[in-house]
């Protein structure tokens, strides 16, 4: 069996999806054939490192521009180049025997879908959704199946007219290490927070807030800064008693010692933490897409969501650390949530359609 996962690598997300798919699928059938392929660079390897270095000074600098133009993108009923796209697929899938094809990204299951119409093919499409969150950009009239993260989520697919039996629910995907039973490694008489910048090492964290919590002797702090390297270096500078850290493989061992995590609200993140049955802190969400997982982060009690400036974000820390009645509570919602998940792999959909040129 060969199965194609499309993707792009705007932040870390769908690309962090995309491989927990892969591990999904080759946990249940360890003789398949998984390929990853990075949509932008295939089809404009180009154009490609100018398209993801416009997206990261966007989401640095002007946020509030990107969150209208993600809106306006998202009404467009269709995608650009579909001709030139549709060539290069189309020679992708004839060097290629692929069973099923799986997106992580909204653009991939739209030129997906372009090409199953144009072509009259048969390959089954499964698109994940990595956010609570959706609009029309993710939704294509060829996806067979949506994989989504909560009720929410499939409400929403559902007034905009998704059949019901075109949706599962099953969480965003997470690697496999987060899934693995919890093993807790506290440090004695000390909580643990996790400070995680996301693939990017984006985090609105304010330097006094560093400042005093890195000279809590009753709290142990861990900083990862992702491909960060600057912002790693100031970290390790400045404060030398924060265990500070780039980008790592062993994030789940991580999230799963701490007593609080600090982050972005994003997808994978998200459910990173549910897996890991770790309260989130989420400091002021300003992208579209984590507006919407914050805002189910807060409905479902698994975390705190501070939205507005002028909170003392050290004093809220070590206040929520230290109400141990809250923290317990806040884990059992993630339990809850957690238990509400079915299995992510598309092996469980696949009906063995067969391929059509």
């Amino acid at each position: 069996m060969k199965i194609l996962i499309f993707t792009g690598a705007f932040g870390m997300g769908h690309n962090s999806a995309a491989e927990a798919i892969k591990e999904e699928i080759l946990k249940e059938k360890p003789d398949a054939t998984v390929i990853i392929i990075d949509m932008i660079e295939y089809i404009f390897p180009r154009l490609s490192k100018l398209v993801y270095d416009v997206f990261n000074f966007m989401v640095n600098k002007f946020s509030l521009i990107y969150n209208l133009f993600n809106k306006i993108v998202a009404q467009r009923a269709s995608v650009p180049l579909k001709k030139s796209v549709t060539k290069k697929i189309d020679l992708l899938l004839k060097n290629n025997d692929i069973d099923f094809v799986v997106s992580t990204f909204p653009a991939c299951s739209q030129y997906f879908s372009s090409y199953k119409k144009m072509k009259s093919c048969t390959i089954p499409l499964y698109t994940y959704i990595t956010d609570i969150s959706v609009n029309e950009e993710w939704i294509s009239e060829n996806t067979d199946m949506y994989f989504v993260g909560s009720e929410a989520t499939k409400e929403s697919l559902l007034c905009k007219n998704v059949e019901s039996d075109k949706i599962v629910i099953s969480g965003i995907p997470v690697r496999q290490s987060f899934k693995e039973e919890k093993i807790i490694e506290k440090t004695k008489h000390k909580k643990e927070v996790l400070i995680i910048g996301g693939g990017l090492g984006l985090i609105p964290y304010s330097i006094e807030f560093l400042e005093k919590l890195s000279k809590d002797k009753n709290v142990k702090i861990t900083f990862i800064a992702g491909k960060n390297k600057k912002l790693l270096e100031f970290v390790k500078e400045e404060y030398p008693s924060i265990e500070s850290i780039g980008y790592t493989d062993k994030v789940a061992q991580y999230m799963k010692r701490a007593d609080l995590i600090i982050s972005k609200s994003g997808g994978i993140t998200l459910f990173e933490a549910i897996f890991s049955e770790t309260p989130l802190y989420i400091i002021r969400p300003f992208l579209y897409q984590e507006i919407g997982n914050a805002q189910y982060i807060q409905r479902s009690c698994i975390g705190k969501v501070i939205w507005t400036k002028g909170v003392d974000i050290y004093e809220d820390v070590t206040s929520l650390l230290n109400n141990e009645l809250l923290l317990g509570s806040m884990k059992e919602n993630l339990l809850l949530e957690k238990a509400k998940l079915q299995s992510a792999s598309p092996l469980n959909y696949y009906g063995g359609a067969q391929v059509c040129y």
